[in-house]
């Protein structure tokens, strides 16, 4: 894959495509100026399949009346986040961006979460991480702008969120019996927000904190 820096997102004056496959559920949503409010599709199934991704934004663009060259451009979580989702998505969207020639953005997944929230306050993000543990990072919210990082992401164990929060994730991630915020948007609305508000993209390359998971050749148990 080969990744490179996407050019300054600048509002979305054309068609634009949003891809979440890195966490428990897949989300694809489009925002037009033809449209009111933006379009989704969400599927709770466990395997992030382009084909699936691709069907999806048949059936957004068709809703719409528009065309695939009409999408100007492609949003997409990188990460931290499942490996084959993450994989999935980013090779998706790039494929997509190639096949109408929009231009593609990337953000990482815990932006994207801290961005389903409201404004005001801080808030923490987490997304599913190995070993019953997540990958989490805190956010301030209280600028009208998108949210801000407050600490570097960090591996913690399910078991031990309940002194911080409150906590944003998607909704199959079962984080026990903490203090949850409650979010206004999707998890693909949130990165076309993220792009209404003109923030920078990152490289559109996979953002893993951690080393994939080792499979053992001779028995196919993993191994960590």
């Amino acid at each position: 894959m080969t990744a490179q820096s996407a050019p300054h997102v600048n509002g979305l004056d054309r068609p634009s495509i949003a891809v979440v496959t890195c966490g428990p559920q897949m989300e694809i949503a489009l925002s037009t100026p033809l449209l009111a409010v933006d379009s989704l599709v969400r599927l709770g199934g466990v395997s992030p399949r382009s084909t699936l991704v691709l069907a999806a934004v048949d059936l957004l663009v068709e809703d719409a009346g528009i065309e695939p060259s009409d999408i100007g451009r492609i949003v997409v979580s990188r990460g931290p986040g499942s490996f084959t989702g993450i994989r999935a998505g980013l090779a998706t969207a790039m494929g997509l961006a190639a096949a109408t020639g929009a231009a593609c953005t990337a953000y990482d997944s815990l932006l994207m979460l801290a961005a389903r929230c409201a404004v005001g306050g801080s808030v923490w993000a987490a997304q599913p991480g190995r070993r019953s543990e997540v990958y989490a990072r805190r956010f301030d919210l209280t600028g009208e702008g998108p949210p801000v990082g407050c600490s570097d992401i960090e591996i913690l164990p399910v078991s031990a969120l309940g002194d911080r929060g409150p906590w944003v994730a998607a909704e199959p991630l079962d984080l026990g019996a903490i203090q949850m915020a409650v979010p206004v948007r999707s998890s693909a609305e949130a990165l076309l927000r993220l792009c209404r508000l003109g923030v920078q993209s990152d490289r559109v390359e996979p953002l893993y904190v951690e080393g994939p998971p080792i499979h053992s050749p001779a028995s196919g148990k993993h191994r960590e």
